[in-house]
This record gives structure tokens, C-alpha cells and sequence, in this order.
């Protein structure tokens, strides 16, 4: 490991150099000096004459901004670099520790809070690796005065069962138009648990170019993602009651605790690609600039209207891999063992329209847009016929029409709304209105923020909800599309650090998945198998969350609490209350040097309560245990439990204590996971049935900034 992160060391600050020349080269363009908004300010020789100047200074600022796939609109954001709080940005389990999962860094994970998950993708199998791949909406490119690199590396454990992360970022300018850039990651988990590593590898290229009349965005991104199934443990009382599985031995260690699969791996492929580029339509507007004793008159362009164009190419292969024959734990076994259990997706997304911009005149204080989208699909699968393994093609195609309305200008109020309809294809019918809104109140100083959001869908659920073919599983259903109403509102106050957010969704035809497989009676074995289901009647979902941050002088205490209440908590199970607890002190030493010493903890209710509550013959309420969704290797899937043997998941704090230290451009963490292991009952120690929580154990954390 050391050999490759010094090759990756090496690779990230050699581009770095060499576009740092280029850079310069690119910006004094011949004997002129670019300014911070692009226009020539002056001869670089006078400049050097000038006395007040001594030294270069390297204005170290970096933005980012994404693009959306549809409308190609770039919206700034907050670049995706962490100060406090940084030991938790590696963690699989989320910043407020709101995921289950398995165990390992980088495994398949899903939110509790249920207001919290993504929507389903069409390659439903990336996405509970939402903690590894980053969709081409949420992707920042990178826009930065002078060649700026990050390298960031995490660690925990040894060579045999530790886990590893390295990242690195790098963006250049050249001007304020162009800029380019490329982000590595590369995940190396080794397992607490025996046979559960991940390798996951990303690397992705962006580039673009904002002129005044013709702009263009482009991303490439590549992942390669690969990891052991291991089944979950055999037995769990090696962790609920380790005493009485020692059989002559004291203990067992993680690595030693047998589990039900080995051999079986679990392979994504991910390849996407998008392309924005518009045309825009406009008027230039002169103005006068005084640099030093002269006076420069420019031009700047005031953009009215554009027309843009954008193409989204996905092409994604899931493969599942045994050498081993697992007769005695599928429930099926439809193909031979040794067979390719595989599956493609290819999408091509081609979208055109005409915006209008925003805030080209003060009587039209919005931005509109219009579109029409075509979407083409292509499935894989395997089949049989006359037990000779052959594969079938599926072809999906969509025309749909939409439109957008917004505000993102001024202090006040700001919206956001979409709507669009499938007019023609596969997904025919199919529509959604959905959008948000702000009010910015000021009181006393400051300022109350009232927001509020929804949405309206009826979609069609994915095509491997309707179709799959493999090793194991098979099933072929003509599922209804699924219609969904979602109202939300939040309140947030900047004064007392107080926001509270609260929805109510409706859900008609939800759509999940199952465990179908059965208990033989005569052996007492359990033999798998999972299928797609639709819930032909209405669940409602209510959740809300409170964050309220105290702090007192250096002493810092930071929390959020959701309670959320499914009404069919045997389809869609959810926690009562999800918990999360940060008191750190936070300080400054010698002015430099930013310390955050503190523990953090998490928690989630298992309640259980089969009878209700009752007083004087008057019934109170009852409460739902948290039997939380099972998973399963062969299809990377969350599914609901067995009923014959399905456990409670909750109940058990998760408890780091962590040290943090930012010191100009470096960032260091080192942190003790799962401290309080043994300080409470193991037997909701897990946060996925059969899959315990890592031991306890240190890890550390770099983050290094090179600019120029």
C-alpha cells in the first residue's frame, strides 16, 4: 500500500506542476496581466516596477459548481472539503451515521430516514453504493484562480483486516472560461469479518468552456466496483452470546466467526458520460473601469435567452461470481454454478430546449426553460432455452415534455419548480410536478428561513422490478406505475442554530422487495430466495427533524433527532427515532492552528411492542419494533426479513471519541470507532441482521491542500 500511495502522490502533483507553467504562460498571454474578472489590468513589466510590489501572492480559492443532465443550468456550490466534523466524512455509515450497512468500508448501505433515500435508479444495483459513486448532478467541477490539488487519505487497522481510502482532486484554469480537471478514488477494505473486502475505484476527467456566446461542460467517469459477499455470520449468538459458542476456546476473534458464503463476489461496472453545451442569446452593455491613472471602457455580455442541448450516456455491467455450488442455501438454482451471472444497461439521454435567463431585467425577476427529452434503454439478461444458456435483449424508449420555472436571485424569496410528461413510449403516462420554495424573514438581525417543498409522481417502477433473470432469481411481472404525493416544509433560524424540517408523503402501488424462500421443516435450514412485490394500497410516511446546536464558550453540543411513523411498518420498516449527538470542544491555538477534541454518537430505536398500551380500558398507542430490511448477496438488494426468524436491528449507541486538527492547508483526524463496545448489551449490536458492527479500533485521517 505505501508503494501505491506514493505512485498516486506522484501522479497527482505532476500535473499539478506542469499546468501550473502552463497557467502562467496562459494568463500574462505574451506581456499582459489578467485580472481577477478576466480583463487586462497592464504590462507585466510595469507591474514588476511597481515598489508596492514584492512578492507574488497565490490567491488560494477554489469553486465548484454542477450542471444539471436535463437543463444543463450550473448552479455554485460549497466545494466538498470538510473542516469540522472531517472524521466522519469516510465513514460508510454517513456524516450523522443515518446508514445501515455491512459492516466493511464501502459495502452496499440505505438510509433510515426514509425522506433521506434517492430515487431509484433504472441500474437499481449502484445504488446502495451511493457512498462510493457520485451521480453527474451532484459531481463539482472545479473552478480555481491557480492549479489547486487535494490528496486525501484514510485508514484503520493493519495490513490484515484494515481498511484504506485514498482520493485526490486537481482542477486548472485558464482565464476564467476554461477550465479542466480530474478526480481519483480508490477504496481498499480488508474485512473485520472474513470474506468481505471491496476494491472500488473511480476515476473521472471534467472540462469546460463559458464564453459568452457558445459554453460547453463535459464529464467522463469511470467506476470499477468489486466486493466479497459473505452472507452475513452463521450463527449470531457468536456475538449475542459468545460465551456459549467458545467450545474450548476463550473467545473468538471477527476473522475467526464463520459465515455462510465465501467464494461469491458481487462486480459493478460503471461508465457515464455527459455532454451540455448551449448557445446564448444576448446584447453587450459598455461600461468604464479606472486602473491607475487610465481609464478602460469594456464590455460586458448580458445573456436574454439561450438554447442548449445535452446528452447523458450511461452504460453499467453487474455481474454476481461463485465458484462454489450453493444448493444448500438458494432456494433455486436456475443456471448452472460456473455460469455468468450477468447483467447490462445501456441509457442514452438526448434533451433540448430554450431557456429563458434570470435577471437580464429587473420587471422579469424569474428564469424559465423548456424541453423536450428523448430516452433510449437497453437490458441484458441471461436465458434459457433447451438448457443452452443465451441472452435477451430488452429495448425501452421514452419521448418526454417538460418545463421549469425558478428564482434563485435576491434575499427574499426564491422557487424552483418542474413538471413533465411522458407524451410517447414504454413509460407512457408517466408524470411528475415537483418543486420548493423559500422565504427569508428578517428578525432582529437575522434571518428566518421558511421553506417548503413537494412533489407529485406516477413512474413506472424499474425495469429490474419487472424483469430479472439470473443464477438464483427470476421473475417477469407487469407491476401498475407507482403514484406518489410528498408535502414538506422547514424552519430554520441562524440565531439559536435551530432547524426543523417535517413531510408527509403517500404512497399508491409502493413497490419492494421480499424474502420468498422457505424453511425446510425436517432440517430447520432456511433456503433463500427474494422477489419484487407492489403493495396494491395506500402507506403514508411522516417524519420530521429537529437539529439544535448549543455552544458555550469553547464547549459545543450539536444534535439532530428524527422521528419518522410508517403506517404499513411491515412493508416499509422504519426506526421510531433516529439519534444523533456531537459535544466537542472547538478552539483555536496560536492563532493558526484549529482544534476540535470531542465523542460523537448514534442511536435508533428497535421498540417492540405486540400488544397496545392500555390504562383504565382506554387504548393509548402502540409501537412498531424496527425489524430492519435483510440483504441479499446474490442481488446486492436490501429485502424485507424471513418472518420465520427476523430479529430487531436498534436499541445500541454507537459511540467515537475523535480528535480533529486543521492547520492552513492541512487536515488531520484520528479517531476510536466503537468505543463503547462491551459497555452495553451486544445483541442489538448490529445494523443489519446478521451483520454485527466492527469491533472497536483507531482510525486516521489526512487531508493536504497543494496550490500552484
Amino acid at each position: 500500500m505505501k508503494f501505491r500511495t506514493l505512485l498516486l502522490l506522484t501522479l497527482l502533483s505532476l500535473p499539478a506542476a506542469l499546468f501550473s507553467q502552463a497557467t502562467r504562460q496562459l494568463e500574462t498571454g505574451g506581456n499582459r496581466v489578467f485580472g481577477p474578472d478576466g480583463q487586462g489590468i497592464g504590462n507585466e513589466e510595469q507591474a514588476g516596477r511597481d515598489s508596492t510590489v514584492q512578492d507574488r501572492t497565490v490567491p488560494k480559492d477554489v469553486r465548484a459548481f454542477q450542471i444539471s443532465p436535463t437543463l444543463g443550468e450550473l448552479r455554485w456550490v460549497e466545494p466538498d472539503t470538510v473542516v469540522f466534523n472531517f472524521q466522519n466524512a469516510p465513514l460508510t455509515e454517513g456524516m450523522n451515521g443515518e446508514y445501515n450497512y455491512l459492516g466493511n468500508m464501502g459495502l452496499p448501505r440505505l438510509s433510515r430516514i426514509f425522506f433521506h433515500r434517492l430515487t431509484q435508479e433504472q441500474f437499481i444495483f449502484s445504488s446502495p453504493l451511493d457512498y462510493f459513486v457520485t451521480k453527474p448532478d451532484q459531481f463539482q467541477f472545479l473552478n480555481t484562480k491557480v492549479p489547486y490539488t487535494n490528496v486525501t487519505y484514510y485508514r484503520a487497522g493493519n495490513q490484515v483486516n484494515g481498511e484504506e481510502r485514498i482520493k485526490g482532486k486537481f482542477g486548472v484554469n485558464a482565464g476564467k472560461r476554461i477550465g479542466i480537471g480530474f478526480n481519483l478514488d480508490y477504496v481498499y477494505g480488508r474485512g473485520r469479518y472474513s470474506d468481505q473486502a471491496t476494491a472500488l475505484f473511480d476515476a473521472a476527467a471534467f472540462g469546460y468552456y463559458h464564453g459568452d456566446i457558445y459554453g460547453f461542460d463535459l464529464l467522463l467517469d469511470y467506476d470499477k466496483l468489486k466486493w466479497h459477499e459473505n452472507g452475513g455470520l452463521a450463527d449470531d449468538r457468536y456475538i449475542t452470546d459468545p460465551l456459549s459458542m467458545a467450545t474450548g476456546k476463550t473467545s473468538y476473534t471477527p476473522a475467526d466467526m464463520p459465515v455462510k458464503l465465501s467464494r461469491t463476489w458481487n462486480e459493478n461496472t460503471l461508465r457515464t458520460a455527459l455532454f451540455e453545451h448551449h448557445f446564448n442569446m444576448g446584447y453587450y452593455k459598455s461600461h468604464t473601469d479606472s486602473v491607475g491613472d487610465s481609464v478602460a471602457v469594456s464590455r460586458d455580455f448580458i445573456p436574454v435567452m439561450k438554447v442548449f442541448h445535452t446528452v447523458n450516456v450511461d452504460y453499467d455491467a453487474r455481474r454476481f461470481i461463485t465458484y462454489k455450488d450453493r444448493s444448500n442455501y438458494y432456494a433455486y438454482n436456475i443456471l448452472p454454478y460456473d455460469s455468468v451471472d450477468a447483467t447490462g444497461y445501456l441509457s442514452v439521454r438526448n434533451a433540448a430546449g430554450l431557456s429563458l435567463i434570470e435577471g437580464f431585467n429587473k420587471w422579469i425577476p424569474f428564469g424559465g426553460s423548456a424541453y423536450v427529452r428523448h430516452e433510449y434503454r437497453n437490458f441484458s439478461l441471461p436465458d434459457t432455452l433447451e438448457r443452452r444458456e443465451t441472452v435477451s435483449h430488452y429495448g425501452e424508449q421514452n419521448i418526454t415534455l417538460g418545463g421549469n420555472l425558478r428564482r434563485t436571485t435576491g434575499k427574499a424569496f426564491h422557487f424552483d419548480v418542474t413538471a413533465e410528461t411522458v407524451f410517447a413510449g414504454s413509460d407512457l403516462g408517466a408524470f411528475s410536478l415537483e418543486g420548493n420554495g423559500e422565504l427569508n424573514i428578517p428578525i432582529r438581525k437575522d434571518t428566518l428561513h421558511v421553506g417548503v417543498d413537494g412533489f407529485m409522481k406516477n413512474t413506472q417502477p424499474s425495469f429490474y422490478y419487472r424483469h430479472f433473470h439470473s443464477q438464483h432469481y427470476w421473475w417477469d411481472n407487469d407491476f401498475s406505475k407507482e403514484f406518489r404525493v410528498h408535502m414538506g416544509g422547514t424552519l430554520a433560524y441562524d440565531r439559536t442554530h435551530t432547524r426543523l424540517t417535517a413531510g408527509i408523503e403517500n404512497i399508491l402501488n409502493y413497490t419492494y422487495l421480499d424474502f420468498a424462500g422457505y424453511l425446510d421443516s425436517e432440517t430447520g435450514k432456511i433456503y433463500h430466495d427474494v422477489k419484487p412485490f407492489q403493495c396494491p394500497t395506500n402507506i403514508q410516511v411522516l417524519g420530521a427533524t429537529l437539529n439544535q446546536d448549543f455552544a458555550l464558550g469553547v464547549l459545543h453540543w450539536d444534535n439532530e433527532i428524527t422521528a419518522q411513523y410508517s403506517s404499513r411498518n411491515d412493508i416499509l420498516p422504519l426506526p421510531l427515532i433516529n439519534i444523533y449527538s456531537n459535544l466537542y470542544l472547538k478552539f483555536t491555538y496560536a492563532k493558526v492552528l484549529r482544534i476540535q477534541i470531542g465523542a460523537d454518537v448514534r442511536f435508533f430505536s428497535d421498540i417492540d411492542i405486540d400488544k397496545d398500551y392500555k390504562a383504565n380500558g382506554t387504548k393509548l398507542i402502540a409501537f412498531p419494533g424496527y425489524y430492519a430490511p435483510d440483504y441479499a448477496p446474490a442481488l446486492g438488494q436490501y429485502h424485507l426479513q424471513n418472518q420465520a426468524d427476523r430479529v430487531l436491528i436498534g436499541g445500541y449507541p454507537i459511540t467515537n471519541a475523535y480528535a480533529n486538527f486543521h492547520l492552513k492547508q492541512v487536515r488531520v483526524y484520528v479517531m476510536y470507532y466503537h468505543v463503547t463496545q462491551g459497555l452495553f448489551d451486544n445483541a442489538n449490536s448490529f445494523l443489519v441482521p446478521h451483520y454485527p458492527i466492527n469491533p472497536r479500533w483507531f482510525k486516521l485521517g489526512l487531508s493536504w491542500n497543494f496550490w500552484d
